[in-house]
């Protein structure tokens, strides 16, 4: 919801096994026009081709499923919904809020713009979302929308609806060739929204810190998926997939052969898109995006080479 501060709503949801979103490279991991069957059952046709419309002309390609899912959570697609705090439409705007972000008048919108009309709340909210970032850091994005601030009091009481949101964003995607599943898009998800947190060995934590395999174990258990701790356990535990048919979400592992021939790993990323992944490097660096060679045995790194790459969907 659009509120100020002080008007939020705690929404307190237990993490779901979904996502994706999402983004930094964040965008490109879910910006598929291609719709999960619970989208296309569950989302008003209209509605659908309109969210996806909103979607291109946004001015960060904010992904048509995340428009959708915050319409879903807000307001169940009611378009003459008003809540208690005075929040109106589908999308629940603050009226200034909305004057801010309803021009320029889209087409097929109202004149004036109003948000009980379906087409100017979603083309708002588009402008809006991409207004706090919701390309760089789609939870914190999310914690603003809801609040209307990303501080600390705000984001605690909004952490629940960002996954909420966050999980529907994966439920409309359809997974397939190129495209994640629900968890692998919510992995990515989570993983985006760790960039700029520092990097700790042994580290688990979000916002505090995390090692290449704890951003891996935490991103996946957030999502519902079990996997080992240490990287190479990771590598030779979880399922392999080859490097040319990368999924967003798939694991990505890096290190040296041994004298028997077998292969240890040492580092592990989360692939997004692009031969482009996020990972927790090494000591004195943050999470963020970093890109390698997909071809096994590229050297990548400081003396190591690409190993390859492993689903823990598939297990």
């Amino acid at each position: 919801m659009t509120r100020t501060a002080g008007k939020f709503l705690a929404l307190l949801v237990a993490a779901c096994a979904f996502t994706l979103c999402a983004l930094a490279g964040g965008a490109s991991a879910i910006a598929t026009n291609n719709p999960s069957p619970l989208a296309n059952g569950s989302i008003p046709a209209d509605l659908l081709v309109l969210f996806q419309q909103a979607s291109a002309g946004s001015p960060c390609g904010v992904p048509w499923t995340l428009l959708a899912a915050v319409a879903k959570t807000e307001s169940n697609f009611d378009p003459t919904a008003v809540s208690g705090a005075g929040a109106e439409g589908m999308f629940q705007f603050e009226p200034a809020t909305f004057a801010e972000y309803a021009k320029p008048i889209p087409p097929g919108g109202a004149v004036p713009p109003t948000p009980f009309d379906p087409t100017d709340a979603a083309y708002a909210a588009g402008r809006y979302l991409c207004s706090l970032g919701v390309a760089q850091n789609p939870t914190l994005a999310l914690v603003a929308y809801n609040c209307g601030n990303a501080g600390a009091a705000c984001q605690a009481a909004s952490a629940g609806y960002a996954e909420q949101v966050l999980a529907t964003t994966a439920s409309y995607t359809a997974a397939g060739a190129g495209v994640p599943s629900g968890v692998q898009a919510a992995v990515v998800s989570y993983a985006e929204s760790q960039i700029g947190t520092p990097y700790v060995y042994g580290g688990d934590t979000p916002g505090t810190g995390f090692d290449c395999s704890g951003l891996v174990v935490w991103a996946y258990g957030l999502a519902g998926v079990a996997v080992p701790r240490v990287a190479n356990d990771q590598w030779h535990d979880e399922p392999h997939v080859a490097l040319d048919a990368l999924v967003p979400g798939d694991l990505v592992f890096f290190g040296a052969g041994t004298a028997s021939g077998d292969s240890v790993a040492d580092h592990v990323g989360i692939y997004i898109s692009d031969s482009a992944m996020v990972d927790a490097p090494h000591t004195g660096a943050d999470v963020r995006v970093d890109t390698f060679p997909d071809v096994a045995g590229a050297a990548w790194g400081d003396g190591e080479v690409v190993l390859g790459a492993a689903d823990p969907v598939a297990a």
